[in-house]
């Protein structure tokens, strides 16, 4: 735990592969948590991930992300996606730059994951500008880019949800993508480290059907 003055480090040994010991595993990480302490397990705890890198012990964020960390772990990961995956992974912070940043993490990991991918290896660029006319601006942004295919992939913050405008706009600018030939994948950021799965077998679908053509 690190609480502004230093940094706490409690070491638990435990084999997470038997129940029993994984559940009271659990309880001991509660009480820490009850007492202050932030929980990182160990990436040992979990088969196939990078031991450097941590991941949260907290119930709630191993139900969201559990999933994603199978596929990970499935496909293949080193220590910079693991990195990538865990700031993705993290909570937002409600102030408009926390967003960003957040936002900038998600496209960050699902460029690498892509890249890492042997299907998806070197397809696509990352915050791309094509020449197409938007907001007042002679040339529009897309957060990732098939050049080849005409597929563009945005990452959406959870606040254009709730901005009547953010989604007006993202309309506008989904419409014009398709109206000069691009295939537009839309996900929320948060859903590239929460579920992967979906996103990922989403882009592979639409890779598949772009190279029927």
């Amino acid at each position: 735990m690190y609480d502004g003055k230093r940094e706490v480090r409690v070491y638990d040994y435990a084999d997470l592969n038997v129940p029993m010991l994984a559940r009271m595993f659990e309880r001991r990480c509660r009480g820490y948590e009850a007492v202050g302490y932030a929980v990182l397990l160990p990436g040992s705890a979990v088969p196939g991930w990078p031991a450097e890198v941590p991941l949260p012990a907290d119930p709630q964020w191993k139900c969201d992300y559990a999933a994603s960390v199978r596929r990970l772990v499935r496909d293949g990961v080193d220590v910079p996606l693991a990195n990538l995956f865990a700031k993705a992974a993290k909570m937002v912070e409600p102030d408009a730059e926390g967003v960003q940043r957040a936002r900038s993490a998600s496209e960050a990991f699902l460029y690498r994951r892509l890249e890492s991918l042997p299907e998806t290896a070197g397809l696509f660029r990352l915050n791309v500008e094509l020449p197409i006319p938007f907001d007042g601006r002679g040339r529009m942004e897309v957060d990732l880019l098939w050049a080849e295919g005409r597929v563009a992939i945005e990452l959406d913050g959870g606040q254009h949800l709730a901005d009547a405008e953010a989604y007006r706009r993202d309309r506008r600018k989904d419409a014009l993508l398709q109206e000069n030939g691009y295939f537009v994948l839309r996900f929320l950021a948060e859903d590239a480290g929460k579920h992967l799965d979906a996103v990922l077998d989403a882009v592979r679908r639409c890779l598949s059907h772009r190279r029927q053509k």
